[in-house]
C-alpha cells in the first residue's frame, strides 16, 4: 500500500507506505538530496493490517502546516511540517489514537 499528499507549497509531502510487513508514515522533503528526503517517520503497524488502501487518506490541514494520516476517517498519525514534531502512530483497531486535541482540531477548521 502506498499513498501520499504534497503540501500546497510543494516543499514537503506526507507519505504512507506498507511493504507487506510494516507500515510507516513519513514526512518527506521534496527538496532534500537523494537518500536524505525522509525527514521524520512514525511507525504505524507491524503485521497484517485490518484495513485496505481505500481506507487510507493523507491530508494537510487548511493552513498547510500539519499533515495527517487518516485510517477509516480517523486521524492516526501526524507531523507538524514546520517543527517536524510527530504525533500518534501504533495503529490498533481496538484502541484510540493518541494525538493531542489541538492537532486533531487543526483538521476541523
Amino acid at each position: 500500500m502506498f499513498d501520499s499528499s504534497i503540501r500546497p507549497e510543494g516543499n514537503q509531502a506526507g507519505v504512507f507506505e506498507y511493504d507487506g510487513d510494516t507500515a510507516y508514515f513519513y514526512l518527506y522533503s521534496m527538496k532534500g538530496e537523494e537518500g536524505q528526503k525522509v525527514v521524520a517517520a512514525i511507525h504505524v503497524l507491524s503485521g497484517t493490517p485490518d484495513f485496505e488502501e481505500k481506507d487510507v487518506a493523507i491530508r494537510w490541514d487548511a493552513k498547510g502546516k500539519i499533515v495527517g494520516l487518516f485510517i477509516r476517517g480517523q486521524l492516526w498519525a501526524a507531523f507538524d511540517g514546520g517543527t517536524c514534531m510527530n504525533y500518534g502512530g501504533d495503529y490498533c483497531s481496538d484502541l484510540s489514537p493518541q494525538i493531542p486535541l489541538e492537532i486533531t482540531q487543526a483538521f476541523k477548521s
